[in-house]
C-alpha cells in the first residue's frame, strides 16, 4: 500500500513521510535532488528521480502506490500542474489526497492562490475517483519561525493583521493527519479544516515569543501592501508578493480566526499550540528560525 508523496522536501512533506513510516506505511518520494532529499528523508522512503512537468517520469513514479499526496509549489500555474497530475492519478487508479488552502479564501473570487486551490478541488469532487481534501490554516513553521528568526534577530516583529487572530497549525499535525487521510479510506469524499488550538494575535504570538528565547519583543505595525512590496525589494516574483499581500489581508479581516476539531478527529490527539511548538524548537529557531 505504497503512497507517493509530492513535496516531500517542503515544509508539509517530511512530515507526511514520517507520519506514514510510524504507521507502517511504505513511502515513495517523486525528487529532484536525491542527495539532499536522502539527507532530509533517511532511507526509509524510496526515492524516484524526477520532475512534476515531466508526465514520463510522474506516471513511472505513480506505479504501483495506492495513494497520492498531491502538493506542489503555489505559482499562477498550480491548478493546470495539479488538474494534469490528478488525470495522471485517475489513469492509475490511485486515491488523491490534496493539500489545499485556508478554508476562508477556498471560494472562485478569493485571492489567486485560493481560487486555484477552488479549482481544483472542483475537479476533485467532480471526478468519479476517490480522494480527501486537507484545507489547512498558515503553518507555524513559516508565520511563527519567520516571526521568532526576526525577534531574535532584530527584538521586533512586524504586525500587518492588526488586532485579527489567525488559528496557525504546526505542520508536524498535518502530516499526522494526511498520514491518516492516506490510509483509511474511511475518510474518502470529505474535506477536513485543520487548525491550531487557537487563534493568537501577533501580540500574543509575541508574548509567546518573548518567554520562549527570554526576549524583550517589541510589535510594530504595518500593512499588508508593505509586507508585500518588502518581500518585492528581497527578489521575489510579482505574483508571490502580490499572493502574499492577498493572504495578509484576507487574514486582516479576522476570516481565519475560525477553529475545528478535525486535527484531532484524524489523529486521536490535539493539535500543537504555538507556546508548546515555540518551546519544542526553541534551539533550532533560536539559531535557523526554520524546523
Amino acid at each position: 500500500m505504497t503512497t507517493l508523496v509530492l513535496g516531500a522536501t517542503g515544509h508539509v512533506g517530511p512530515h507526511v513521510a514520517s507520519s506514514l513510516r510510524a504507521l507502517g506505511e511504505p513511502v515513495r518520494a517523486l525528487v529532484r535532488d536525491p542527495d539532499a532529499a536522502f539527507s532530509l528523508l533517511g532511507d526509509e522512503v524510496e526515492l524516484r528521480l524526477g520532475d512534476l512537468g515531466n508526465e514520463g517520469s510522474v506516471r513511472a513514479a505513480m506505479r504501483g502506490v495506492t495513494s497520492l499526496f498531491l502538493l506542489t509549489p503555489h505559482g499562477p500555474c498550480m491548478a493546470a500542474g495539479q488538474r494534469r497530475l490528478i488525470a495522471l492519478a485517475r489513469e492509475q487508479r490511485v486515491r488523491v489526497v490534496k493539500l489545499s488552502g485556508t478554508s476562508a479564501g477556498i471560494r472562485p473570487d478569493g485571492p489567486d492562490a485560493c481560487r486555484q486551490h477552488w479549482v481544483v478541488e472542483q475537479d476533485l469532487t467532480q471526478g468519479q475517483s476517490p480522494y480527501v481534501i486537507l484545507r489547512p490554516n498558515a503553518f507555524m513553521q513559516g508565520l511563527v519561525a519567520g516571526l521568532a528568526a526576526s525577534a531574535v534577530a532584530t527584538g521586533t516583529i512586524a504586525n500587518p493583521l492588526g488586532t485579527a487572530g489567525l488559528s496557525v497549525i504546526d505542520c508536524a499535525d498535518i502530516g499526522r493527519a494526511a498520514a491518516v487521510a492516506l490510509t483509511d479510506a474511511a475518510h474518502d469524499g470529505q474535506t477536513f479544516t485543520l487548525t491550531g488550538p487557537s487563534a493568537p494575535t501577533y501580540e500574543q504570538i509575541a508574548q509567546h515569543i518573548a518567554e520562549a528565547f527570554a526576549l524583550q519583543v517589541t510589535v510594530v505595525d504595518t500593512t499588508p501592501a508593505r509586507v508585500g512590496e518588502a518581500m518585492r525589494s528581497r527578489g521575489a516574483t510579482d505574483w508571490e508578493a502580490h499572493h502574499l499581500t492577498e493572504m495578509l489581508t484576507l487574514f486582516r479581516r479576522g476570516e481565519s480566526e475560525y477553529l475545528t476539531d478535525h486535527v484531532e478527529y484524524l489523529t486521536g490527539r490535539p493539535p500543537t499550540s504555538v507556546a508548546d511548538y515555540l518551546t519544542s524548537h526553541a534551539e533550532v529557531l533560536a539559531t535557523t528560525g526554520t524546523s
